[in-house]
């Protein structure tokens, strides 16, 4: 009677490490391309001590206070409609804003933060995303941000609050 509840035990034991194992393993293995620079980065923090969310440099180019372009947003504007209502091209907030991100990539290469083929990776998404988000109505979190809710400013993933400024800046 001892063996078998020995050779019980065991087998329970051997089912447990290879479940156990098979979870770490799977869990080790997550694709990671979605963030190719990681959570060490922190762009989102980067962006925003750096003036370079949307709405700061829509500020910059229209004499706007930030708080004016927050309620055009929540009343349904776009970055692109606030910009080209006051005489601002929607090419030149894309490209200001890109150009603010592109430094603090190189910063972060510059540091040793990042490589350059992590900074390259996430400028080309980059460029994709703003382009996309400064055209849209919606404030909060963009989908592509691991936003639990959306594009709606929900709870980030990583445990983070996604802005809901209608800026392109998440936190992680």
């Amino acid at each position: 009677m001892n063996k078998r509840r020995v050779l019980a035990l065991l087998s329970v034991g051997l089912v447990a490490g290879l479940v156990f194992g098979s979870v770490g393993a799977a869990y080790a293995a997550t694709d990671t391309s979605a963030n190719p620079l990681g959570a060490g980065a922190r762009m989102g923090q980067a962006i925003r001590d750096a003036g370079g969310r949307l709405i700061d440099i829509l500020a910059d180019l229209t004499g706007l206070s930030v708080e004016d372009i927050q309620a055009e947003r929540a009343e349904g504007n776009s970055i692109s409609d606030i910009a080209e209502a006051n005489g601002v091209s929607t090419d030149t907030v894309v490209s200001e804003a890109l150009a603010a991100r592109k430094a603090i990539l190189d910063a972060k290469v510059a540091d040793g933060s990042i490589t350059q083929e992590q900074a390259d990776l996430a400028y080309e998404r980059m460029t994709e995303r703003v382009t996309e988000r400064v055209s849209t109505d919606e404030v909060g979190a963009p989908s592509w941000s691991g936003s639990v809710t959306g594009g709606r400013g929900g709870r980030g993933g990583m445990g983070g609050q996604g802005l809901r400024d209608g800026s392109c800046a998440v936190t992680q």
